[in-house]
């Protein structure tokens, strides 16, 4: 009876089920164009990497494949793939390992050690360096210290903003200053909406938040700022490393030109006049300046209200930090002892404590240390001294309760920073110097190749050269990783210098510094994309914001390069065609 029951109550549960379901609407079948589009839409960078190695093919045009064109087979593919990041960027660094052995360019070995040296210990050691301030909370303090010192209208706001983010990213990552200044931005801008001065975001014409006109300015100038402040010394930014490092390994025989006091010794002031120009530029388009009797410029005046309250503000966020922590002084001391052992190891201006060790020891070479072994013990020490004075707690100690329960953290927190620390740029410099290591005469001759091609150019101007080469490679560099366009287009220049008898490092540094200045897209930099996420700015904001000092930079890195390099190093001026440097 029962099974009688379950029987005939199964139809009517499936007939009730299937009159609740309402029928399915018809939809629109996908036409050949669309999925294709669709196909290419999801699937383009598993496209990338199987199509253009097989488009790269003709560059073998012999056969079998000379040394040169294996090496310039892995240049243009490592480039194509940098700049569209169709895979990580780490992952194409390793390319030379796989080609360069298996076609007989580079043995496995000395390809390998491309990836481990000075260059890149010391990229290692900065990065390590950077984060003992920025667990600290140090950049914090500096940046609130300076604010309360200038003040508080939207001019002297500004000019807090940018020169504190500047010279913060002289010594951390650019990423690190710009992410510094994403909250004390946001607390500015909040206390004057507060008081119906402004609106951070708007609505758009979709009804979305996006960044008011102040609110861009403020943003963008943070992540300017932060890149400008990359070129002061040589741990600024990777790009500074990278260019050293690829001088460095094409002309080992070749003086130290790119010492820590000759590069900040042109660099700083250059930056310094840049990032003016930067903070007029804003202040012009977005305050009004010179321009009193724009709408511009009356909704950038601030009331005294207004002004009161952004004090309170960022008073409240300086006593929320607090005295100064004995944490803080030990990376003050630890961190200006590098920069102090870095100036004075060998200035070329006076005898430094690396030249006097390598004459101690007989060792004719200057070079013998280096300013990576300097980073990796300050490195060293800050993961040994103790960031608390807890440990001295013991000594006072009358019971055993009394003591200290768990280790005294260190200056640098190790796990901290492990977890974050981006190694996978350790390799993006390796592949880099690994392609210029291999194009030189004793193994693909692949510059002499190119240089042949570039001699064309021999008869157009030093000045005029040095203009395209920045002009291209800031227009490349808003499109690609910086450290990316850095190891494809400084070992090109460097060939051409010798192949219209120019010193290379006059192009070299050209296009290295050049490599940084990405201001126009987001993409350019991780600065950059990091305040379009958080400050909601469209790219078409970003855009207009960075055309003027994308115009600036070009020009004053024009002036900067061909008029103020030759008074730093006055060799610039003195290469000819019997030199051994150009001929090696």
């Amino acid at each position: 009876m029962s099974s009688l029951s379950i029987a005939s109550d199964e139809p009517e549960n499936i007939e009730d089920n299937t009159e609740a379901q309402e029928p399915p609407l018809d939809e629109p079948k996908l036409t050949l164009c669309q999925k294709f589009k669709l196909f290419i839409t999801i699937y383009w960078q598993g496209i990338l990497c199987v199509l253009v190695p097989l488009i790269l093919i003709p560059i073998h045009l012999s056969f079998p494949p000379q040394k040169y064109q294996w090496c310039a087979y892995s240049l243009v593919l490592m480039a194509v793939f940098w700049v569209t990041e169709c895979i990580p960027l780490a992952v194409t660094s390793f390319i030379p390992v796989i080609i360069f052995p298996l076609t007989g360019v580079m043995n496995t070995t000395t390809t390998c050690k491309c990836y481990v040296n000075d260059t890149v210990i010391m990229f290692v050691a900065s990065m390590i360096l950077a984060y003992s301030v920025e667990q600290s909370g140090l950049h914090n303090r500096l940046a609130l210290c300076a604010i309360r010192a200038i003040g508080y209208s939207h001019y002297r706001l500004l000019f807090a903003v940018s020169f504190i983010t500047m010279f913060i990213s002289m010594w951390i990552t650019n990423t690190a200053a710009t992410t510094m200044m994403v909250p004390i931005n946001f607390a500015i801008l909040k206390v004057f909406e507060e008081q119906n001065l402004l609106t951070i975001f708007e609505t758009g014409s979709d009804g979305e938040l996006i960044a008011s006109d102040i609110t861009a300015c403020y943003f963008c100038v943070t992540t300017y700022s932060a890149t400008i402040g990359g070129i002061g010394t040589l741990v600024g930014t990777a790009t500074n490393l990278v260019f050293k490092g690829l001088y460095t390994k094409a002309y080992p025989l070749a003086q130290e030109y790119l010492s820590f006091p000759k590069f900040s010794g042109f660099s700083i002031p250059y930056m310094i006049i840049m990032e003016c120009f930067v903070y007029f530029y804003v202040i012009v388009v977005y305050l009004g300046f010179l321009r009193p009797t724009s709408e511009v410029a009356k909704r950038s005046k601030i009331p005294l209200s207004g002004i009161e309250a952004a004090k309170k503000a960022v008073n409240d966020d300086w006593n929320k930090l607090g005295r100064i922590t004995f944490w803080e002084i030990m990376v003050i001391i630890l961190f200006s002892g590098a920069m102090i052992m870095f100036f004075t190891r060998s200035p070329q201006i006076f005898e430094g404590w690396g030249d006097k060790i390598a004459d101690y020891y007989g060792i004719e070479n200057h070079k013998f240390i280096q300013d990576s072994a300097v980073a990796m013990l300050v490195a060293f020490l800050m993961l040994l001294l103790p960031s608390t004075l807890e440990l001295f707690n013991n000594f006072k100690a009358k019971t055993h309760d009394e003591l200290s329960q768990k280790p005294v953290p260190s200056v640098l927190r190790w796990r901290e920073m492990n977890d974050t620390l981006p190694y996978s740029y350790m390799f993006l410099l390796g592949g880099g110097i690994a392609l210029s290591e291999a194009a030189k005469k004793e193994y693909s001759n692949l510059n002499g190749k190119i240089g042949a091609v570039l001699k064309n150019l021999k008869y157009l101007p030093n000045e005029l050269i040095l203009l395209l080469i920045i002009i291209f490679t800031v227009f490349t560099t808003n499109f690609a990783s910086n450290v990316a366009v850095c190891n494809v287009i400084v070992p090109i220049v460097m060939q051409l210098a010798k192949e219209i008898n120019r010193n290379p490092l006059w192009y070299n540094i050209a296009a290295g510094f050049s490599s940084s200045y990405a201001f126009c897209l987001p993409v350019g930099t991780p600065g950059n994309l990091i305040v379009q996420s958080v400050a909601k700015i469209p790219t078409k904001k970003m855009i207009l914001a960075g055309i003027g000092p994308t115009i600036s930079t070009i020009t004053i890195s024009w002036f900067a390069i061909y008029f103020w390099a030759p008074v730093i190093w006055p060799d610039l001026l003195f290469v000819h065609e019997k030199d051994p440097l150009i001929n090696e």
